[in-house]
């Protein structure tokens, strides 16, 4: 395979992934492909095709705050307002992955 198909092959893969309700683990293990490579491609791939996320400034919130988000499948992440500028981009990748 050339360098220049690598892409649209691992990205085949991966809309099959998500197509498919597997894990990756299982996906990868049906489809006898290393794990690591699968987990590779799809975050970089994830870094070229989706747009930067920008946290929105609150204003008022002193950073000895605590924020409560009420996240998908009754997942609630109470977080020190001065963490969130570290912990909302790992939450929202996480999200975007399994959701």
């Amino acid at each position: 395979m050339s360098r220049s198909d690598k892409p649209q092959f691992w990205q085949a893969h991966i809309n099959a992934w998500k197509a498919s309700g597997l894990s990756q683990a299982q996906y990868c293990q049906q489809q006898e492909i290393q794990f690591h490579t699968f987990a590779y491609w799809r975050t970089r791939l994830n870094r070229t095709a989706a747009p930067k996320s920008r946290l929105l400034k609150l204003g008022g919130v002193s950073t000895a705050s605590r924020i409560s988000l009420a996240l998908p499948l009754g997942i609630r992440l109470d977080v020190a307002a001065e963490d969130l500028p570290t912990v909302l981009p790992l939450v929202l990748d996480t999200v975007r992955d399994r959701f």
